[in-house]
């Protein structure tokens, strides 16, 4: 898409232009991956909205004027988020980034002749889009986030409910994979393993969940000298969170920050599912995995507050694993974008040494170096 009335500008100015957007582009995303841990702070949202702002603004001085309608869409966003009638989350992360993505193909275009295949009736569907999401109601907001990430990335496929068949074929898969990993397959893996699938149908945030925490745990278990008896851990992974299910719809699904009374409620499930896998007899090496797994090394967590030599090495190992997949998978679709692995990889590094014990952070390193990233 080329602009109609470019400016006569030369090389250095443009090289200038370039380096100052690449550098609040990245700004953007430290500022955005920082949200994803402190969502109501203030000065976060106020330098995200400086960052696109000295961008869009950029843009018109070097003549860019007819490209600059993406952003003023997404800075017409960020406002709103400012004044608290707007909350983030992952569906705004990735529509900024995206946004940004696209905006620099265009001026790379524009710039530096670089081949982009967005055309001007693209453009115009994606910034009507955008532009949607901050006239719509609240109860329409979501649907609307989606239809223009569906814009911005046609690769993007919402999740649907499963049939019971696929339910079944993935059970069947994950117990497959167990077997060929040596691991016996108890009648209460097996058991649990066929609750999962339709339990994970309680939300669309889960699909998968416990299959992925469970492959991931064993694969780091294993690069770490297997420390942890490899059926205990597949048996913790499956019941961390299966009282979560039992919890109030609203609550899991929540766009408002929790209050102190909504987290209370939330901690409760540790304690539940620790008390359902007690009842099953012969897991107590994964009893004591699962009451712990929202531990903390530096004693930031719950439910006893405990440090990094009080926790078992299966409760650090399914803590990574599980933060890993929640800021990988926190979003009701399915995307083939590398971002979201690459911050989550960064989201736990950045905690390597306080809530993750460093040891156990190395080997998910060499774990992801192996298994994803090379691939």
């Amino acid at each position: 898409m080329r602009i109609s009335n470019p400016f006569d500008i030369d090389t250095e100015l443009a090289e200038d232009f370039a380096t100052d957007f690449n550098q609040h582009y990245e700004q953007c995303e430290s500022l955005l991956l920082q949200l994803e841990s402190s969502p109501a702070d203030e000065e976060l949202m106020r330098s995200l909205f400086r960052s696109v702002h000295t961008i869009k603004g950029n843009m018109g001085l070097i003549g860019l004027v007819e490209l600059v309608p993406m952003l003023q869409a997404v800075e017409d966003i960020l406002e709103l988020l400012r004044s608290g009638l707007f909350y983030y989350d992952d569906l705004l992360s990735d529509l900024i980034l995206l946004s940004l993505d696209k905006t620099k193909l265009l001026v790379d275009e524009n710039l530096f002749d670089s081949q982009c295949d967005i055309t001007q009736e693209e453009f115009d569907r994606i910034c009507a889009a955008i532009e949607r999401i901050s006239t719509v109601d609240r109860s329409e907001r979501k649907v609307a986030m989606q239809s223009a990430l569906h814009q911005l990335d046609p690769n993007i496929q919402l999740d649907t409910p499963r049939e019971a068949k696929e339910h079944q074929a993935e059970t069947e898969e994950f117990l497959d994979f167990l077997e060929s990993q040596g691991i016996a397959v108890s009648n209460d893996i097996h058991f649990i393993s066929q609750l999962t699938p339709a339990i994970e149908e309680r939300s669309a945030f889960w699909t998968g969940h416990s299959y992925r925490i469970a492959r991931l745990c064993l694969l780091i278990n294993e690069a770490g000298g297997n420390p942890v008896d490899p059926a205990q851990l597949v048996m913790a992974t499956l019941m961390h969170d299966i009282s979560m299910a039992f919890l109030p719809i609203n609550l899991l699904h929540k766009e408002l920050p929790y209050s102190a009374n909504d987290k209370k409620t939330m901690h409760t499930h540790v304690r539940l599912s620790h008390e359902l896998l007690a009842k099953m007899k012969l897991w107590e090496e994964a009893e004591e995995i699962v009451l712990q797994h929202h531990e903390r090394c530096d004693g930031s967590g719950y439910p006893k507050g405990l440090k990094s030599d009080e926790i078992s090495p299966g409760a650090k190992i399914l803590a990574i694993a599980d933060t890993f997949d929640a800021c990988c998978y926190a979003r009701a679709y399915k995307t083939e974008q590398k971002r979201p692995l690459v911050r989550a990889i960064l989201e736990i590094n950045r905690h390597a040494g306080g809530e993750f014990d460093e040891h156990w952070v190395e080997v998910f390193n060499q774990v992801i170096k192996t298994h994803f990233v090379s691939h």
